[in-house]
């Protein structure tokens, strides 16, 4: 601890350049930071449940699965479609 005080003590201009860089880089970086008062953490999902008793699972997907796919892909923002068939 002792060495701390005296080093600090020693090069006491490149400390205070250094902290006075550190707090005006911090500020700056608070400036550009995006503030909302509800932040979004996860992003949106929706999920789509259908039945359809008397199908096997072959005639789910292609009959259903792969149209609702197909109709979901062409909406803006959407990043992923995951899908399973049971």
């Amino acid at each position: 601890m002792a060495w701390l005080i005296t080093t600090s003590l020693r090069f006491r201009v490149l400390i205070m350049a250094l902290s006075a860089f550190l707090l005006v880089y911090g500020f700056w970086t608070l400036q550009s930071t995006p503030l909302d008062v509800f932040p979004e953490f996860a992003s949106p999902r929706v999920e789509v449940q259908v039945e359809a008793p008397g199908l096997s699972t072959e005639e789910v997907e292609s009959l259903i699965t792969l149209p609702i796919e197909q109709a979901l892909n062409g909406l803006p923002w959407m990043e992923t479609i995951r899908s399973k068939t049971v």
